[in-house]
């Protein structure tokens, strides 16, 4: 694993020098130096010493991409007590979508099983043709995806808001008030993505029922 340690190296020199630079630059660093070493160590797990190389640099590409986002955020702020509470209160929008999405879902899973079930016994029984059942397949395959893509914008919305109250920490009392908001968020966040995953699941499932 001769490539590792140098990766590993490489990350922690970079970050050591993140405390002399301002503090935009500071962020995008940091989160570059991060995906750096996740990706070298994900990349050499793949393909040894090439994947290490290759996974660095698309770990610091995701990373770098966080880090942009997190400091264009801060330009919107006078502080960072108007960042926290600014953040909190995007989360908890994202939260209240979420919710609702998710309340939505489950409440439907319930009517579309028994659906699936339904036209698969009358398909069996020739009272319905195949193609009854693909449109229905369609339907549920569009709802995955909507589902998948509501996903990928909590998810990276999660790993912005948990970069954020990674470096706050750093700065802040562990017992800030405006730390703990945040922090509740974004475990609300990370539920309803759990939630949301586990939705997923359950309508490809059904889906699966309509295949034939």
């Amino acid at each position: 694993m001769r490539n590792t340690p140098l990766i590993g190296l490489s990350v922690l020199l970079l970050l050591s020098a993140c405390a002399n630079l301002p503090d935009e630059q500071r962020t995008q660093t940091e989160g570059a130096g991060a995906g750096a070493l996740l990706g070298g160590l994900l990349g050499y797990a793949i393909d040894r010493e090439r994947g290490a190389a290759v996974g660095a640099l698309i770990g610091a590409g995701a990373g770098f991409m966080v880090g942009n986002e997190i400091a264009k955020r801060k330009q919107n702020y006078a502080s960072t007590e108007d960042l926290l509470e600014g953040e909190a209160l995007r989360v908890a929008e994202f939260n209240d979508t979420a919710r609702a999405h998710n309340e939505r879902t489950r409440a439907d899973i319930a009517r579309l099983e028994r659906e699936a079930d339904s036209l698969r016994a009358q398909y069996a029984a020739g009272r319905v043709k195949r193609d009854q059942l693909e449109t229905r397949r369609a339907q549920l395959q569009s709802r995955i995806q909507a589902n998948q893509q509501l996903e990928q914008t909590l998810s990276q919305e999660y790993e912005v808001q948990t970069a954020i109250l990674s470096e706050q920490r750093k700065a802040r009392p562990a017992n800030d008030p405006r730390l703990a908001k945040l922090q509740h968020e974004v475990n609300t966040l990370q539920t309803h993505l759990e939630t949301l995953r586990e939705d997923s699941l359950q309508l490809a499932l059904i889906e699966q029922r309509l295949s034939v």
